[in-house]
């Protein structure tokens, strides 16, 4: 049954090949949520990591025992930073990316540049419209040598390698990203901001398949719409926040609510609670994930981590079949503080 389920599990990533890398952590990734978001920060220099790691104990074959060589995994490195004009900014940056999937079997390169222009309005700059580019070039590879077909295995469910799969397979397959986004920003008071944007993957209609001697099909689409909150209550903060995307049939919410508290000017923590729900536009929509999320921020330096707590049903498959996440970032903030060269931006 194990290697059943290892095959299904391949086969879903092929077939799903299409549909774009995401994290529980949307917000701790401004790069991979929109590129509007590139250079909207508070200091001179943005750098953040990420890195997920899915289903780390629960179908691991044997070449594949320990946490950072389990079947899933996605680590990117983002940098970005805004050029300040006399009450506008340039944002610049660019965003590295893989994804594992299938035991090695599978692979996702990607390279990205980002580039926005951030307008400035409102008598204090308080408000802020950012649109947003990115080019890029994504490499898929896959090694077929660690695949294993259904006309593989015998009466006795055995495996057996000598049996010609007769499936053919590109090695390696490229194509050009093209994506452009639009975020909104207002910081109405002290105690009451927000945030709304919207983001197209994939404009550039590219064609690709992955099976040898095959008519390439369109990359397909993908959009999202994410929104959030900022309500203060002295040093608390109460953070709603929302994500919802769609690419070809498949869709998925994400919300949830965070508490911050300010120890300091440049210290706090954030904790929240989230939910992830997939395909909620037809009717096999259901709750897929609940995420605990902490993070902790201080001098522009912030560690923050949550898991997927399984709740669909893919449970069953056993134990380890959630998602670790966890992010990295730092901030660096101008050596000469200038007040006009410090912009209103979402606290994530």
């Amino acid at each position: 049954m194990k290697k059943y389920l290892s095959l299904i599990i391949v086969l879903f990533s092929l077939a799903i090949n299409a549909q774009d890398t995401h994290y529980s952590q949307f917000f701790n990734s401004p790069l991979t949520l929109n590129p509007a978001l590139t250079g909207l920060t508070k200091g001179s220099v943005r750098l953040g990591a990420i890195y997920r790691n899915q289903w780390f104990s629960g179908i691991n074959s044997p070449s594949s025992t320990s946490f950072f060589n389990s079947p899933y995994q996605t680590p990117s490195f983002f940098v970005d930073a805004p050029i300040h004009l006399r009450r506008d900014a340039i944002g610049i940056g660019g965003l590295f990316l893989y994804d594992r999937a299938g035991a090695g079997s599978f692979g996702t390169f990607q390279g990205m540049i980002s580039a926005s222009y951030i307008k400035s309005m409102g008598r204090r700059d308080n408000h802020q419209l950012s649109a947003g580019i990115q080019v890029g070039y994504t490499q898929l590879r896959l090694n077929q040598n660690d695949l294993k077909w259904a006309n593989q295995y015998n009466g006795a469910n055995q495996f057996d390698g000598n049996t010609a799969s007769n499936v053919s397979l590109q090695p390696n397959v490229g194509y050009v990203n093209f994506n452009a986004g639009l975020l909104y920003y207002g910081k109405f008071s002290e105690r009451f901001s927000m945030y709304l944007g919207g983001a197209f993957y994939n404009a550039a209609t590219m064609k690709y398949n992955l099976e040898a001697n095959s008519t390439k099909r369109n990359l397909y689409y993908r959009y999202n719409f994410q929104a959030g909150l900022d309500i203060g209550f002295g040093k608390f903060h109460l953070l709603p926040s929302g994500l919802f995307m769609q690419q070809a049939k498949a869709d998925q919410l994400n919300t949830g609510l965070g508490f911050g508290f300010d120890f300091t000017e440049t210290t706090n923590m954030t904790i929240g609670l989230y939910n992830r729900a997939n395909n909620i536009t037809n009717k096999d929509g259901q709750s897929e994930s609940i995420i605990p999320y902490a993070g902790f921020e201080v001098n522009g330096f912030k560690l923050a981590a949550s898991y997927d707590v399984t709740l669909s049903r893919r449970k069953e498959v056993g134990k380890g079949v959630g998602a670790l996440e966890i992010s990295l970032m730092y901030i660096i903030m101008p050596k000469a503080l200038n007040i006009k060269k410090i912009m209103y931006c979402p606290r994530f």
